[in-house]
C-alpha cells in the first residue's frame, strides 16, 4: 500500500484509531533529547481520550529505565504504558519453553528481566541462546554464544534492528550482533520484537484492540512499518530517525501515512478532531 496523501483519506484513517503504539528511539526522543512536538502529541491524545502505549525494540534497558527517561524529559508515563521487546520474548519462553535453560547475551537489565520472570539462566550447555542489544558486549560471552549455538542450542534474538539511532549517528544494535554470530556459526536466529507476529499478538493482547484500531508509529521501515505487513494495522512513518522518504520506493513495506515528526501527526489529529 502506497502512503496516503489525500487529506480526506488521512482523516478517515486517523479517525478510526483507538490506540497509538509509539516507538521511542528516533520517534519520541533521540539520545537524551526529546523530539520537537512529542510531548504535545501525547497531550493531544490525552485530550481526545485516545489510548496510547510505547513500544521499543531496544533491549539494552528495562521498563523502569525507559519510564524514568521519559519522565525526566517532561512527561509522566506510567509503567503499564511501556512495552519492550524483552517482554515479548519472555512471554513466549514462559508459554513454550518454561522448562528449558537459557544463556543471555545482553546487558544486566535484560538478564534481570529474565530472572524476575523465573527463567533459568546458565553459563554452560544451555538449551537456548538469547541475544539482545548488548552495549557491554564482551568477546568471551560472544564466543560462548557461538559455541553453544554450534553445539545445538536454539538461537533466539530479542530484536532485529541493525542500528540504534543516537544524536549524531547510529550504533550497532541487536541485529548487527546477530549477523556477526550468523557469520561465525552459519545459523540464523528466530527474531522477536518488531516486526514479528510475536510482537503484534503481544500488542493486541495488551491493548485489547483490534488490528484496524491500532496505529504503529515509528521511524524504521523494516521494524515499525513492517509490523503492518499482511494485516489491518495502520502504520505511520515519522522522518525524525532512521528511515527517510528516499528509502520508501525501494522498501518492500510501505507506510500508510508519512509525517516529518510527531509534531505533524499531532496537527493532523487535531484537524481530524475538528472536522
Amino acid at each position: 500500500m502506497e502512503p496516503v496523501i489525500n487529506t480526506t483519506q488521512q482523516q478517515e484513517i486517523l479517525r478510526k484509531i483507538k490506540c497509538f503504539v509509539m516507538d521511542l528511539d528516533g520517534t519520541v526522543y533521540l539520545g537524551k533529547r526529546i523530539l520537537d512536538g512529542a510531548i504535545d502529541f501525547l497531550h493531544t491524545l490525552e485530550k481526545n481520550k485516545i489510548k496510547f502505549k510505547f513500544f521499543t525494540n531496544n533491549s539494552s534497558k528495562n521498563t523502569k529505565v525507559y519510564v524514568d527517561r521519559i519522565r525526566n524529559m517532561g512527561y509522566h508515563v506510567e509503567e503499564d504504558m511501556m512495552l519492550i521487546s524483552n517482554h515479548v520474548i519472555i512471554n513466549y519462553l514462559k508459554k513454550h519453553a518454561a522448562d528449558q535453560t537459557v544463556f543471555v547475551l545482553g546487558n544486566e537489565y535484560l538478564q534481570n528481566d529474565f530472572k524476575e520472570a523465573g527463567i533459568v539462566l546458565v553459563d554452560e550447555n544451555p538449551d537456548i541462546v538469547v541475544v539482545g542489544f548488548d552495549t557491554s558486549l564482551a568477546y568471551d560471552n560472544l564466543t560462548k554464544a557461538c559455541t553453544f549455538i554450534r553445539n545445538g542450542a536454539r538461537f533466539l534474538a530479542v530484536n532485529p534492528d541493525f542500528n540504534c539511532p543516537i544524536e549524531g549517528g547510529y550504533i550497532p544494535d541487536c541485529g548487527a550482533i546477530c549477523a556477526l554470530i550468523t557469520a561465525s556459526t552459519g545459523v540464523k536466529p528466530e527474531y522477536f520484537g518488531k516486526p514479528t507476529a510475536h510482537t503484534l499478538q503481544y500488542i493486541l493482547e495488551n491493548t485489547g484492540c483490534k488490528e484496524e484500531e491500532i496505529a504503529i508509529v515509528g521511524d524504521r521501515l523494516y521494524t515499525d512499518i513492517a509490523l503492518g505487513k499482511g494485516n489491518n494495522v495502520t502504520t505511520i512513518l515519522v522522518l525524525s530517525g532512521e528511515s527517510q522518504l528516499v528509502d520508501i520506493p525501494g522498501s518492500e513495506v510501505k507506510p500508510t501515512l508519512v509525517f516529518p515528526s510527531l509534531k505533524q501527526v499531532k496537527e493532523a489529529l487535531e484537524e481530524t478532531a475538528n472536522v
